[in-house]
């Protein structure tokens, strides 16, 4: 049956993305060549695969299951033979196509693209950006990526394919402008508070893409704490919502990983107060097969341990602040670091 791997690329791409429109920006295809092969496929098997609704969005047939457990599992070999041949016959060059959030520009990206370099045998250092973790560990499973750094939520429905390692524990923080009076965060958390008493920053806050799995927490937050403030600001990432509260328009909610990657013209305009239960896990994810080529797996173990060892160490521990709690009132001025050092690190990993 004259069946080509391109289709089952195409079409375990269709299913992972959800939709032929989310495939084609994956593949680099477009809509109607996908549909084709699509169709060509199934012409070919004499069976329907996929559902097509309205919304765009497909669903398997029971046929459709099937082939893409089997598509699935000879692209993956097919791929780790690939893989296996350069390593035997060809040489042992390095190729890391890393996927990141932006949060973990600057400091870790310039970290992360020495180590690689380091490595004998290194040929190229690709990086990727992606505003959600989902996205990231979808273009592992497609093979576009071999490395990720994602939130461990992310990888539920797939840690058996991947080797993984636990980076850090990233808390969440509270960003405010830093013009804004002092013992103003004290009063706008008090209960029974008039927004027209607050520094105008107060009654804003800057709402994360609906993309990202924290925005519920951070929306139930606010409407907790401060519920006179409205999202005036959306943002696809973290990066954009510090600069928006550095020019003191509103407040924030930011992963403490973010701040070592914060240049000093941003980092300098802004508090930071971390907030308690508010975190998660990020971890590195890479195919296992991988693992198994010595370059691969000496990148895995140092990328690890500089997140480890070093850059949760750059957190600025002295400048972080604990929020206050109405029930006991407290002044900026009076409030501590939010931990010891020891503790920081303990939290950050």
């Amino acid at each position: 049956m004259d069946i080509t791997l391109k289709q089952m690329q195409i079409f375990r791409a269709v299913v992972i993305a959800g939709s032929i429109t989310k495939a084609s920006r994956r593949v680099g295809l477009s809509q109607p060549s996908i549909s084709q092969q699509l169709a060509k496929l199934e012409e070919r098997l004499g069976t329907q695969l996929i559902n097509r609704n309205r919304t765009g969005s497909v669903s398997l047939t029971p046929s459709g299951e099937y082939w893409f457990k089997f598509s699935d599992e000879v692209l993956r070999k097919f791929d780790q033979a690939i893989d296996e041949h350069e390593k035997r016959y060809v040489d042992s060059r390095v190729f890391l196509r890393i996927g990141l959030s932006p949060t973990l520009r600057g400091r870790f990206l310039s970290a992360a693209a020495r180590i690689a370099s380091e490595e004998p045998g290194f040929a190229k250092f690709e990086v990727t950006y992606a505003t959600t973790s989902s996205e990231l560990v979808e273009q592992l499973r497609l093979h576009q990526l071999n490395c990720v750094i994602v939130n461990d939520e992310a990888l539920a429905e797939d840690r058996s394919s991947f080797s993984t390692a636990l980076l850090f524990r990233d808390p969440m923080a509270l960003l405010i402008p830093a013009e804004v009076p002092q013992g103003m965060l004290e009063k706008a958390l008090a209960k029974g508070v008039k927004p027209a008493q607050l520094d105008p920053a107060f009654a804003r806050y800057v709402e994360i893409s609906s993309n990202v799995p924290m925005r519920p927490v951070s929306d139930a937050w606010y409407r907790a704490h401060l519920p006179f403030a409205t999202p005036a600001f959306t943002a696809m990432t973290y990066v954009a919502a510090a600069d928006i509260v550095a020019e003191g328009l509103a407040t924030a909610h930011v992963p403490l990983s973010l701040l070592p990657s914060l240049p000093g013209s941003v980092r300098n305009r802004v508090r930071v107060y971390t907030l308690p239960g508010m975190d998660r896990s990020i971890v590195l994810a890479m195919p296992k097969h991988l693992m198994t080529l010595l370059g691969y797996a000496n990148i895995f173990k140092r990328l690890t341990d500089f997140c480890r060892n070093e850059y949760s160490q750059n957190v600025p521990k002295e400048s972080l602040l604990e929020l206050p709690h109405p029930e006991r009132p407290r002044t900026e001025r009076e409030a501590a670091p939010v931990v010891a050092a020891a503790d920081l690190q303990q939290n950050f990993q």
